[in-house]
């Protein structure tokens, strides 16, 4: 520690800053990926009311496929800036969970590079649900090869505090529709068990999409 202290801390700020400010402009737009999410959450339950004339439905249906293909243009922006290497992928999720034992093995098949950056994304948003409501004492990330591809799990030992059924309008949901947003996209399949024992996701990946 140099002895001069406000010399020390004027030059950890200078440093950080940028890295401070990339942080949050991802932040901000993830959430903003996020409410577009929710936003087609609630038009698919629209076009879902039986009350509705087919005009109507086919009108909302419409509205919907643009959402999507604005939320698609929106995160192909976000990612462009958002490009993470397994290694600084490990790195953040190491920091996001400092408190806590984590096992992290991403030596996984390769994936393309879109399904890789949106995995990224989902694996760093279930580590920050892990660190803001599971108590947990211990998070893992491992894979299993299977004949058709393989098996993505990860999960810690918290209180199980995920729930997918939260109200589109609960903002502490946003992450989490996010994460079911994004593995509809990138996954053949995916379960996720929450309970007593912790919270658990098994994903599952087809060999074509890997490269």
């Amino acid at each position: 520690m140099p002895k001069d202290e406000a010399n020390y801390e004027k030059l950890t700020f200078s440093q950080v800053q940028p890295f401070d400010r990339l942080s949050l402009a991802r932040r901000l737009h993830e959430t903003l990926a996020q409410n577009l999410a929710v936003i087609g959450y609630d038009l698919d339950a629209l076009i879902g009311d039986e009350t509705l004339n087919p005009s109507q439905r086919a009108d909302l249906r419409s509205i919907r496929l643009q959402v999507m293909e604005v939320t698609k243009s929106f995160r192909d922006e976000i990612y462009r800036t958002r490009t993470l290497n397994r290694s600084e992928v490990a790195s953040e999720i190491k920091s996001i969970l400092s408190e806590i034992t984590t096992y992290i093995d991403l030596s996984y098949p390769a994936l393309s590079e879109e399904a890789e950056n949106l995995l990224n994304e989902v694996i760093i948003e279930i580590a920050r649900n892990t660190r803001k409501h599971s108590s947990a004492n211990s998070f893992y990330i491992k894979f299993e090869l299977t004949d058709s591809g393989f098996l993505l799990l990860l999960g810690d030992d918290g209180s199980g505090a995920i729930n997918f059924k939260k109200s589109a309008s609960d903002h502490e949901s946003f992450g989490l529709r996010g994460i079911d947003e994004l593995l509809k996209v990138i996954a053949s399949d995916y379960q996720c068990r929450s309970d007593k024992s912790g919270t658990h996701f098994r994903i599952a990946f087809p060999l074509q999409r890997a490269q």
